[in-house]
């Protein structure tokens, strides 16, 4: 069943990913951020409502923090997917694990060993492959923002688990992010100007937040009643939705060398998370 709410979880992802791109034809890049957030943020809301968590937070400085990087990385993350395939962009922004590991390692001093140093060279050498020089159309750029949403998030995830070591819920957490997303988005379309909606565009900038929500919450759903480094691999099956759907929505094509540097990099999150699993399994064990 934990299967299930991650591969369910993936998929949503995946389809948010090709309503972005559907959406960004007749939409603005802020308009996106802001359906996204605000519709997230109604359904977040009523979730704490119905548990009767409470919005009051003793940590919002720190909430802040992380609502400012995780905004920066989905910034990013829709930057790529408006400019780049699909399946590229998604790949760029799960080069995560990747950069969590090195994080992981600068921050506790740990020991960097042999298998983790070769799952992170793993993935840079896709990363190297995807950033080729002969990329069309301007993509590289799109391609350096996209892999900057990976660093972006992994920093947004190594404040979340300060956050969450503090007893902050987790939809506290979502709420804030959601809520920054909003009033950014919002202040910078009102600016620039919003964009007139027909039928289409409104249902496709509601399926953005409604596949965004789902995603979140059957993605949470896995992480809190399955072993947390299944669920991470599993999650790379976002990369294959996005995949199938670009080449049935868009006629996107991955070429042969596109395709070796998102296996190298599927194959180096999926290791980076396997060799980090026993330090987590201590650090329980020892609380």
């Amino acid at each position: 069943m934990v299967a299930l709410w991650m591969v369910a979880a993936s998929a949503f992802f995946a389809l948010m990913g090709a309503c972005i791109k559907l959406a960004s034809v007749k939409v603005g890049f802020f308009d996106i951020i802001f359906y996204r957030s605000f519709i997230n943020v109604l359904i977040v809301a009523a979730l704490i409502k119905i548990k009767n968590i409470g919005f009051r937070t003793r940590h919002l400085g720190l909430h802040m923090k992380r609502a400012a990087i995780g905004n920066a990385a989905m910034y990013c993350g829709f930057y790529s997917l408006i400019h780049l395939p699909i399946a590229t962009a998604t790949t760029l922004g799960y080069t995560n694990p990747i950069f969590q590991s090195v994080i992981v390692f600068i921050t506790t001093k740990g020991q960097l060993t042999g298998k983790l140093l070769f799952a992170v060279l793993l993935g840079f050498a896709g990363i190297l492959i995807l950033l080729r020089p002969d990329v069309p159309n301007g993509e590289f750029a799109a391609t350096i923002i996209g892999l900057l949403s990976g660093l972006l998030t992994a920093l947004a995830y190594f404040n979340v688990g300060k956050l969450v070591r503090t007893g902050e819920p987790e939809l506290r957490v979502v709420f804030y992010f959601s809520l920054v997303g909003t009033l950014v988005g919002g202040v910078m379309a009102t600016s620039i100007g919003f964009a007139a909606l027909d039928a289409a565009t409104l249902l496709c900038v509601c399926a953005i937040g409604v596949f965004g929500s789902l995603g979140q919450i059957t993605m949470t759903r896995a992480y809190g009643s399955g072993n947390p480094v299944i669920v991470s691999i599993l999650s790379y099956s976002t990369i294959i939705f996005s995949t199938l759907l670009g080449y049935l929505l868009f006629e996107e094509k991955l070429s042969s060398v596109a395709a070796i540097g998102i296996a190298l990099i599927i194959l180096s999150g999926a290791l980076a998370i396997l060799r980090r699993a026993p330090a987590k399994a201590a650090k329980v064990t020892s609380a």
